[in-house]
């Protein structure tokens, strides 16, 4: 054994530790930020990324010190051991990295981790040394080196701890700690193991007589060394781009934890078996529940019953990997039930499904909205009643069901009779009320024997299922008509109203929604014309009536233009004079190819159409104007009655147009007298005030047919009326009844007794005058004294009784 003289190159130092601390760093980055933060394989590249890149520094390091001597003597390498010596260094670092990874650091794990890697550092100077060729031999002593390799993998182990401390925090200036520690080890181990070893020179060699070349390692050492420095500058720009995934994943994941925590719509998050592992603080106000709670609820516990299927399989649906929006119903922790819209969100990692989002937002208001909005497009407003649209509904139901099992079924269409002269003289305040009241009493009689509906207007209907019999459904309708003949009381009025009611029975008179309709409503229109307050079953021979009205209803409304109406007159004399004391108008339709059409044909029908107001007014016009005709001739001055529609003594301007007729045909007001029905009256407060502008115009005001109306005799003294005219229903049975009699009688001393004259209608007896002359009747009229007279027959007839 031989000493030689040898001195240190100091640039290769400082590389070989600058080397190492960039190696370390770059190891520690791919180990600490990528490795740390992936899994399975991934997780493994990045460790053997971190291995490759640090062991092949520390290698660099081992040659880079050897190098660092100046030889005396000329070497080379075998380049197997340097290929054992690079994996003997990436060995030493692949067990530091994995667990200087780690969130936390078993001591077993310290301690085999850190005393493997100083055992592998301890081995590298001694590998690199003997991968050598030179004509210098490198000798250890197996005990110093047992020694040094104790020694190295203790302080292996502390620099291990002490790295592991540092770089838990994941800061940079922590990482470059760490990273300088390790370096440092692994540097100054190298450094203490060449500088342990001793050299041998056999006696018979030249010290000087081989001359090696190392240009082959030093190749090498510059290719690890750009190879370190290019993965550690590469690190560096990947942990950049590393960190700004990072920080744009811990934003994202900050705004989804926001979102979950914040949102003002409950969230629930499950686990693919429907355990519930958190939820925001808006499930909490939700449910009414505590955390502790809610957790240990089973999902189908806080789910109203009807609902469970449906949460089931959307659930099951979510978890397959399909997102799911539906509504439910939660039941809140007191009992209350809440109306929820749910959407189920898969969780994903990775590709796979590890969880449920629920997503749960109340919508109570809104599904109650919705169903008052379905109630208001499905019901009547005023009533409550089913309107037309949920009527056809279900009777298109009812007809499918009908067919499918065999049975029959009815539908009744009703009409109110006389309505619209209760809403006219009343009010329509007080018509609404009304049509609350029938539609409670059609409840009542029907009950639940089908439904009843509101049409619109004063139309009402009854849909009858179950195999209703023709004689159920006659028998109901009879039972409404009563009930409704019943006076309602409304506002401390009594009110008498009846009902007409037309019955299509299913599949006699029709097999669909349009057909029974129809039928029912001509039903409904024949029952009007057979006098009211009655009912029908259809019959096919009623379209040709509707079909009848249908065309007078046509022709009515073009006869005014076509000049088709005329006036006859018919005489009013004085009973204790016989003499003419005035005629009372009539109004006739003469029409161009049907002929004299009755006024009980078509003055119901003008009233229903509105046309009684235009022909109306016509009427009281010709009148006028053949009145003041009159009084400018022979005839003299006669009292022209006229006769009044509901319709127009209940217009507002009613007053009005009486004047300016009167006006503008110069008729003398004190001849003219228009004759209202007590019906008119019964709204008392509107009818006065009518009656007092009409007298204040100096006409006259006669009640027809009285005693057959229904207003309270107690308003008749506050009237300002001044005649009464008896009906002929009394006049006609007078004779042969006495209770007719005493009515007739009765309201002659009524009248009187309020002095008021009294006119008899219908009379056509000598003993029915007598009678009424004994009374003290005023006026009569009626075929005793002579039929209705055109104009120029009525002018003769007085001029023929004037001259008796």
């Amino acid at each position: 054994m031989i000493e030689l003289q040898s001195s240190y190159n100091a640039t290769m130092i400082v590389l070989s530790c600058m080397i190492a601390a960039i190696a370390s760093y770059t190891g520690l980055s791919m180990a600490l930020q990528y490795a740390a933060a992936s899994r399975g394989r991934s997780r493994l590249f990045w460790l053997g990324c971190g291995a490759a890149a640090m062991g092949t520094g520390v290698w660099a390091v081992c040659f880079y010190e050897i190098s660092a001597y100046r030889w005396t003597v000329g070497i080379d390498y075998d380049y197997s051991m340097v290929v054992l010596t690079l994996v003997v260094a990436i060995a030493a670092a692949a067990l530091l990295l994995p667990s200087v990874s780690r969130d936390r650091l078993r001591t077993r794990e310290l301690l085999a981790s850190g005393g493997l890697a100083g055992v592998a550092a301890a081995f590298l100077p001694y590998a690199g040394l003997h991968a050598m060729r030179s004509s210098l031999h490198p000798r250890f002593d197996a005990g110093t080196f047992w020694l040094f390799a104790t020694v190295v993998a203790a302080a292996f182990i502390v620099v291990l701890w002490i790295a592991h401390r540092f770089q838990q925090s994941r800061g940079p200036k922590r990482k470059v700690i760490a990273a300088l520690l390790l370096g440092a080890a692994f540097t100054t181990s190298i450094h203490v193991g060449l500088a342990s070893a001793t050299w041998t020179l056999p006696g018979e060699a030249d010290l000087f007589s081989w001359n090696g070349s190392s240009a082959t390692l030093s190749f090498f050492l510059g290719f690890a060394t750009l190879f370190v420095i290019g993965i550690a500058l590469a690190t560096i720009f990947i942990e950049r781009f590393w960190k700004a995934q990072m920080r744009r994943q811990l934003e994202r994941d900050m705004r989804i934890e926001s979102l979950f925590r914040h949102s003002q719509d409950a969230v629930f998050s499950y686990t693919l078996d429907g355990k519930l592992l958190d939820a925001n603080l808006a499930a909490f106000r939700l449910t009414g529940y505590e955390w502790e709670t809610l957790r240990q609820l089973n999902l189908r516990e806080i789910i109203s019953p009807e609902y469970h299927h449906t949460v089931t399989v959307n659930f099951k649906s979510t978890v397959a990997g399909q997102s799911r929006n539906f509504d439910a119903a939660l039941l809140h922790r007191s009992g209350r039930r809440l109306e929820v819209n749910n959407t189920n969100v898969p969780v994903l990692v990775e590709g796979q499904v590890v969880g449920v989002y629920t997503i749960v937002r109340d919508i109570t208001e809104r599904k109650q909205a919705e169903w008052q909005m379905n109630y208001m497009a499905h019901h009547d407003e005023l009533t409550g009643l089913p309107n037309r649209r949920l009527f056809e509904q279900q009777l298109v139901k009812a007809i499918a069901e009908q067919q499918q099992d065999g049975q029959s079924a009815a539908v009744l269409f009703l009409d109110i009779d006389r309505f619209k002269l209760v809403n006219d003289s009343q009010g329509h305040d007080v018509g609404d009320l009304l049509l609350r009241s029938v539609a409670d009493r059609l409840s009542d009689a029907v009950k639940n024997a089908g439904i009843v509906a509101r049409l619109g207007g004063d139309e009402f209907s009854v849909l009858l299922t179950g195999g209703i019999a023709r004689e159920e459904a006659q028998a109901i309708a009879a039972r409404i008509n009563r009930e409704l003949d019943i006076p309602f009381s409304l506002r401390g009025k009594d009110v008498h109203i009846t009902a007409s009611i037309g019955i299509a029975l299913f599949p006699e008179d029709g097999d669909s929604l349009i057909s029974l309709m129809k039928n029912a409503d001509t039903a409904m229109y024949s029952a009007k014309d057979n006098g009211k307050n009655t009912f029908n079953f259809y019959d096919l021979s009623m379209n040709d009536s509707l079909f009848e009205r249908v065309q007078l209803e046509n022709e009515l409304r073009k006869a005014l233009d076509r000049g088709e109406f005329f006036l006859v007159y018919q005489p009013q004399v004085e009973l204790a004079t016989g003499k003419v004391v005035g005629v009372e108008a009539l109004i006739r339709w003469q029409h161009s190819s049907k002929g004299l059409v009755s006024p009980a044909e078509f003055i119901p029908l003008a009233e229903e159409t509105g046309m009684i107001v235009p022909i109306g007014e016509w009427a009281l016009r010709t009148a006028c104007v053949l009145a003041r005709r009159w009084s400018h001739t022979k005839v003299g001055p006669l009292r022209m009655s006229v006769n009044l529609s509901s319709r127009q003594f209940l217009s507002p301007d009613f007053a009005e147009s009486v004047e300016r007729v009167v006006r503008e045909t110069g008729m003398p007001p004190e001849l003219l007298d228009l004759e209202i029905t007590e019906s008119m009256t019964m709204d008392v407060n509107r009818s006065i005030e009518t009656l007092n502008q009409l007298k204040t115009l100096g006409v006259s005001i006669s009640i027809d047919d009285f005693g057959t109306g229904y207003s309270s005799l107690s308003y008749l003294k506050s009237f300002p009326v001044d005649r009464l005219k008896i009906d002929q229903s009394f006049v006609r049975q007078m004779q042969s009844d006495t209770n007719d009699r005493s009515i007739v009688a009765t309201i002659i001393s009524l009248a009187h007794n309020l002095n008021l004259h009294v006119v008899a209608e219908g009379v056509e007896t000598a003993s029915q005058s007598e009678f009424l002359a004994q009374q003290g009747c005023d006026e009569m009229q009626g075929y005793y004294i002579s039929k209705p007279l055109k104009a120029f027959d009525v002018e003769e007839f007085i001029l023929a009784r004037a001259a008796m």
